[in-house]
């Protein structure tokens, strides 16, 4: 393995956070556009600017993610110099395992960081905007779920 393939590994494990991370706000951001429809007038103007601020900051991200992932290879060329290409690194790990180890701590730190506050939430249950909450909490936790249990497809897939 050269230097520059464990760049290439580290650029799309940063691209896939950024994609998973994104993706997990998705299920939050279409209950803010749900409660932003049943908003009054007074509070119509600051509802918009925060849907549009959460909305382009959804798109910039996710086109951030998509580019990592995409233009690995381009990237690498343009921060690597010529010995980073043909200097040999030696590692524990061949890039699937890199990307499975990836995949389940992205995926863990999904789970963990949204189960306490789901799990709050359905024993304070009370309102519509909980109930809301918990959906879009269960969307994130499933997220997480399918994050870890497909790891090894996932990472066979990035590996190539």
């Amino acid at each position: 393995m050269k230097k520059s393939d464990i760049y290439e590994i580290t650029i799309k494990i940063l691209g896939i956070y950024l994609l998973v991370a994104d993706i997990s706000k998705l299920p939050s951001l279409l209950t803010f556009v749900q409660n932003h429809a049943s908003t009054t007038t007074e509070q119509g103007s600051e509802q918009t600017n925060l849907l549009w601020i959460n909305g382009l900051s959804f798109l910039l991200l996710m086109a951030f993610a998509i580019f990592l992932i995409a233009c690995t290879k381009f990237i690498t060329r343009i921060i690597t110099v010529t010995a980073d290409r043909q200097e040999n690194v030696k590692l524990f790990a061949d890039r699937k395992v890199i990307y499975e180890i990836a995949l389940l701590i992205i995926g863990g730190l999904l789970i963990v960081n949204t189960l306490p506050d789901m799990l709050y939430r359905l024993y304070k249950l009370s309102s519509v905007g909980d109930q809301d909450m918990i959906i879009s909490s269960v969307s994130k936790l499933c997220i997480g779920i399918l994050t870890v249990a497909f790891g090894k497809r996932i990472a066979a897939y990035y590996a190539k």
